[in-house]
């Protein structure tokens, strides 16, 4: 590559709008009063993530290109997982707006991140390399690091920042280890050197399969498959809501858009390796995350553990390592991230009640529509037709099925069951049981628009499940 071009930097522009609007936040919000900072940030993010999705949208109409020396691609598959993102962080900064007030959370700083870190995120779906990818994914991950322990006040928020700082380190190490032995190897770090390297012969080398299984691993950490979930439970739980939510939707997409390029590409070769790496990921995210679901009475640890499970799910369609697996791993990233931000903006619209178990109590009596949006975003996330969840576990699990993995199609299916019991049980406290605290205060006008695109889009993906069929078109 002898420089770059202005073409190249059209290639960027949703990142760009992402970056520039940190610039203008860090630059404007600080001056203003606090309680005009508050809306400037939130609107100022919203319609940054609106213009970066637009933007997205025109480059795809433009049609698939390369840029950065074949180091970033444009193209179907990066543009659905970055409208994906941006509608996370839109959701995300919506759902913010009562814990920045409640906690005296740093205005400015906190939608920076978010920003910065939805930038990585959208790096990492583009990336045509292991290097570019590596700072995607590195983005996005020191941005979490900060947005975990923002609360500095909190003692447990400390705490599981300094715990997902260590793991994710190690995570990272292992990235980046797997990507100098891939190197050291095959000569490249292009996904296409990659895969031509391979299919001369390369594949044999041991230390070139120890390279594989350890770029797998520390993307595997990222979504947290497995038994690379430890950090998950803790951060969730120590974090602030929103920023849980946000962990646990827009990380998932990021990292299955990578592993989604990085398998059906750069290793596509070595489909067997990665087919058995990533079925024993998938059986034990799905086994482990729903039986330790099932002791929780923390709604925060409940959702990491069943966001732990989903990623089991999600893998079922890379599984096979073909177009149709990966495209179904797409659909189910979609749904996902819709009934699980509209499970966590249920939480964050009842405050500290909604944290704990027992406090969804009678619920239904003291606030019926929020009762029944909780309720159809647990039948979604249970897999319960006709809710959208239902269609995005049919989708991986019949192509499981068709991969000839039937075994992990029943022990999922059987899962699906447990899960049933786990989402259920909140349920039951809240039509069944009588409250036994004074109703929860008004939810904030931002809060129930969120709540309601995200029970929109829930309901919708399950009336038509064929209606993302033409946009989850893999790479």
């Amino acid at each position: 590559m002898n420089g770059v071009s202005a073409s190249d930097l059209v290639l960027l522009l949703p990142e760009l709008i992402l970056v520039g609007t940190c610039l203008v936040l860090l630059l404007a919000a600080r001056p203003i009063q606090a309680n005009r900072a508050v809306p400037l940030a939130l609107v100022g993010t919203v319609l940054a993530a609106v213009a970066a999705a637009v933007a997205s949208g025109w480059l795809l109409s433009r049609g698939a290109a390369t840029g950065f020396g074949g180091m970033f691609r444009v193209d179907g598959y990066s543009q659905f997982f970055k409208l994906l993102i941006t509608a996370t962080l839109v959701l995300t900064a919506l759902f913010s707006v009562r814990s920045i007030e409640d906690e005296k959370l740093p205005r400015a700083e906190y939608f920076v991140l978010l920003l910065l870190a939805s930038t990585g995120m959208m790096f990492a779906a583009s990336a045509l390399d292991l290097l570019t990818l590596y700072l995607g994914v590195e983005l996005m991950t020191l941005c979490a690091y900060i947005l975990v322990g923002i609360r500095v006040e909190r003692p447990k928020s400390n705490e599981a920042a300094i715990k997902y700082f260590l793991l994710g380190s190690f995570a990272s190490a292992l990235l980046l280890y797997g990507i100098s032995l891939t190197y050291g190897v095959t000569g490249a770090t292009d996904f296409g050197g990659i895969a031509q390297a391979l299919s001369e012969g390369d594949g044999e080398n041991p230390i070139l399969l120890l390279g594989i299984v350890l770029v797998a691993a520390g993307l595997a950490f990222k979504i947290a498959a497995v038994p690379f979930h430890a950090w998950a439970p803790d951060a969730y739980e120590g974090a602030s809501t929103p920023v849980a939510a946000f962990l646990a939707a827009g990380f998932k997409a990021a990292g299955l858009a990578a592993l989604g390029r990085v398998c059906l590409i750069a290793f596509h070769t070595e489909s067997q390796l990665l087919s058995m790496a990533l079925t024993g990921l998938a059986a034990l995210s799905i086994i482990v995350g729903s039986l330790m679901a099932l002791s929780q009475t923390d709604m925060k640890r409940l959702l990491a553990y069943s966001s732990i499970a989903h990623a089991g799910y999600a893998l079922l369609g890379l599984i096979a390592g073909t177009s149709e697996g990966t495209s179904a791993t797409m659909t189910y990233a979609f749904f996902y991230v819709f009934m699980t931000l509209g499970t966590f903006g249920v939480v964050i619209a009842l405050g500290e009640r909604g944290q704990k178990l027992d406090g969804y109590q009678g619920l239904a009596v003291q606030r019926p529509v929020t009762a029944a949006l909780m309720l159809l975003f647990l039948l979604s996330l249970t897999g319960i037709p006709p809710t959208a969840g239902f269609v995005a576990k049919f989708v991986v699990i019949l192509s499981a099925v068709r991969a000839g993995h039937t075994t992990l199609a029943v022990v999922a299916v059987v899962c699906s069951v447990v899960s049933a019991f786990i989402y259920m049980r909140v349920a039951v406290l809240m039509y069944m049981k009588e409250p036994e605290e004074p109703a929860p205060s008004r939810i904030p006008m931002a809060i129930s628009a969120a709540l309601g695109l995200a029970a929109l889009v829930t309901l919708i993906g399950g009336l038509f499940p064929g209606g993302l069929t033409s946009w989850a078109v893999a790479p």
